[in-house]
């Protein structure tokens, strides 16, 4: 459907549905009762204005999962695999530390007080 007024949008729709109802082809009647069916919601989603994007993508990615998931002993493992990377959790893997020289230390032990309040201006080794 072209871009319209949402409000023309059900006016469309009845005179589409209504076409297609009166159709010979028995898929095109069948797909006439089905958008007459769910009309209301198809009326609402375009009101709207929102799509089902979000949902398909999760979707996807929810499969991709399940497939590197392929040969888990467990159901249990692809569906904790899938909870891990859909969960909205941020885990990194840990970063290598390094040893810090003295100086830098002492600096920083004396920046942290700066900003504490405990001393008036920041003082560096």
């Amino acid at each position: 459907m072209p871009k319209r007024p949402a409000d023309q949008a059900g006016t469309e729709l009845d005179r589409r549905v209504f076409r297609a109802s009166h159709s010979r082809i028995p898929e095109i009647v069948e797909l006439a009762r089905k958008i007459r069916r769910h009309g209301p919601d198809i009326l609402g989603t375009i009101k709207l204005g929102c799509s089902n994007a979000r949902l398909e993508a999760s979707d996807n990615r929810i499969k991709v999962t399940i497939r590197m998931a392929y040969g888990f002993h467990h159901a249990n493992n692809p569906i904790a695999l899938v909870m891990l990377r859909r969960g909205g959790l941020d885990i990194r893997p840990p970063q290598p530390r390094t040893q810090p020289t003295k100086t830098a230390e002492a600096s920083y032990v004396l920046d942290i007080s700066a900003q504490r309040g405990r001393c008036n201006r920041s003082i560096t080794v």
